[in-house]
């Protein structure tokens, strides 16, 4: 097997992924890495595939996936799609998501998780079929589908006022394990 090809496929996708620096909404200063099996980007169509053992880093954001389309328009990042068994988000000890299959609208800071979704932020863990998250109002939007119903756990540490965690100190954030882990 010619590793120059694939080696060749993973430097251009992460030249083009620096350039466009703004997946999942941290500051734009950040690079961006992807890391995979195997990648194919077609500047033209604006489109970039990896595949196999997916992982995209940028700061204190992690995705990990086995297959993940980014998309682009005029140069910029504007949309990935992730899939895999399950595709796994984190941004440091915050924010934590799982789910068979992960939509992030960069321009509306919008995650959609669908397929045995899962949120966990600042202790508080949301599921349900699938569970759509906002990054800027924090608002969960979660719904059902067949047997699987919408399932919210609020730790008990979380419902004192003035309890909660700050945003910004993740040192401080809770863990909070639930049965579908």
């Amino acid at each position: 097997m010619n590793s120059m090809p694939r080696l060749r496929s993973l430097v251009m996708g992460s030249l083009f992924l620096h350039a466009a620096s703004l997946v999942l909404a941290a500051p734009a200063e950040e690079p961006i890495s992807v890391t995979a099996d195997s990648g194919r980007f077609e500047q033209d169509a604006g489109t970039g595939l990896y595949r196999g053992d997916v992982e995209l880093l940028q700061g204190q954001r992690k995705m990990l996936a086995e297959e993940m389309r980014l998309f682009t328009r005029n140069g910029e990042l504007v949309r990935v799609e992730a899939s895999g068994n399950p595709v796994r988000l984190s941004e440091g000890k915050t924010l934590s998501a799982h789910a068979n299959n992960l939509v992030y609208d960069i321009k509306g800071r919008r995650l959609v998780l669908t397929g045995n979704a899962f949120i966990e932020h600042q202790g508080n863990t949301f599921e349900g079929a699938k569970v759509e998250y906002s990054l800027d109002s924090k608002r969960v939007d979660a719904s059902s589908k067949g047997d699987q119903r919408v399932r919210l756990v609020i730790p008990a540490e979380n419902q004192v006022p003035g309890n909660q965690p700050d945003q910004n100190d993740e040192a401080d954030a809770p863990a909070t394990e639930t049965e579908s882990q």
